[in-house]
């Protein structure tokens, strides 16, 4: 029978109905399939109708309100940055009165070392991130800046200190070497420009805007400022005096000129910007071991001390300077050096402890006088790529 169907065309019969019964199971796989393209075809222009919005709303954004004849956005929204770093810090430390030290005076400062890193920025909004090419420090900034108005995050490490100290209690100099001392800075800073139709600092900073003429305008600026300097446990000035660790906090305002000067319509620019600074609020905690041993009943006794300082004059001046030169090579390409120097000062005169133990026969107290100041600065080259 098998044989009669297959000599009687039923093969061609079977190959018929199995070619309809694979058309039959796939159809509804291709029907599948093909709604499954159109629905990411659907969800992909979507996505993109929606970026097109953030960006053409950050455009509009960024752009409102400036003088085009003086100021515009580059072409390209985005950029990376390669950054090629050099900074350090002076500090200059001066006390009076100090346990085991006496009258002291010290100075240190960080050889400059080379840093390397990103930035990667979104129109105004940008992203940094630094490491030293020999210890590993990082350091990372954090900018939302535009013309009117903009806040910058900045924050240092290092340990190279190097230096002396010479206190009237110890015979002659002793030296700072590196790694005794790791020194910390933060700075938060807010601006605000008056002439912000024209003049731009992110012009200068970021390059994030091109200024196309030359212009300048007047700067207020409020900063927070955080130092910490810490003594490792080998620094000779731990052994003699006992201070570990050194904790600034400061808050300044100020106000100051900026001008940002170009021959050629952005082509080349260059930017200067000094602001004058009060701080109007300060404070220091000092954190050590005093190195003070004295025995009663059979007991060993060891003061460890950590305590806020009050300064001796609540307001101080200070200052920060930015200069910055900037190359627009075209749209695509910008070349840019730029530098900041930031000062921070304390003066105090306080008591450091005071002990009055009737129990342990022991009564002790100290007070100290100290002028602390550090210039903190950096220079970066920056090879910027828009797109």
């Amino acid at each position: 029978m098998a044989i009669q169907l297959l000599h009687s065309g039923g093969l061609k019969r079977i190959i018929f109905l199995l070619t309809v019964l694979s058309f039959s199971l796939y159809s509804p796989l291709w029907a599948q399939s093909h709604r499954t393209a159109q629905a990411d075809t659907v969800v992909v222009s979507k996505s993109k109708q929606n970026w097109d919005k953030f960006t053409t709303f950050a455009d509009n954004r960024f752009s409102r309100g400036i003088d085009t004849s003086y100021l515009q956005l580059p072409k390209y929204r985005f950029r990376i940055a390669y950054i090629s770093e050099v900074g350090g810090a002076h500090t200059f430390l001066d006390g009076e009165d100090l346990p085991y030290l006496g009258n002291l005076t010290a100075r240190f400062h960080t050889n400059p070392t080379p840093k390397m890193g990103l930035n990667i920025a979104f129109r105004n909004v940008n992203f940094g991130y630094m490491i030293d090419l020999f210890k590993g420090y990082s350091n990372f900034s954090l900018s939302f800046i535009q013309n009117a108005w903009g806040l910058d995050i900045l924050r240092r490490k290092t340990s190279y200190a190097r230096g002396y100290f010479d206190a009237s209690e110890i015979d002659g100099k002793s030296e700072i070497e590196a790694g005794d001392i790791a020194i910390t800075t933060l700075f938060v800073s807010a601006y605000y420009a008056f002439n912000n139709k024209k003049f731009s600092i992110p012009a200068a900073v970021k390059q994030s805007y091109i200024q196309r003429k030359s212009a300048g305008a007047p700067l207020l600026y409020a900063d927070f400022r955080y130092a910490d300097l810490t003594f490792k446990e080998d620094a000779y000035i731990v052994q003699a005096g006992g201070t570990r660790e050194l904790e600034i906090y400061q808050i300044a305002i100020g106000a100051g000129y900026g001008y940002n000067y170009t021959p050629n319509q952005g082509k080349v620019l260059l930017h200067l910007s000094v602001i004058p600074m009060l701080t109007v609020f300060n404070q220091m905690l000092m954190t050590g071991d005093s190195r003070m041993f004295w025995h009663h009943e059979e007991n060993d006794y060891n003061l460890v001390f950590s305590r806020k300082l009050k300064p001796r004059y609540p307001v101080l001046f200070t200052g920060m300077a930015r200069a910055a030169i900037v190359w627009n090579i075209n749209d695509r390409f910008v070349l840019a050096c730029t530098g900041v120097c930031n000062n921070i000062r304390y003066r105090m005169r306080d008591k450091m402890f005071e002990i009055d133990r009737e129990d342990l026969d022991l009564y002790y107290n100290s007070i100290i006088s100290a002028h602390l100041m550090t210039w903190d600065w950096k220079v970066n080259i920056t090879i910027g790529v828009r797109f």
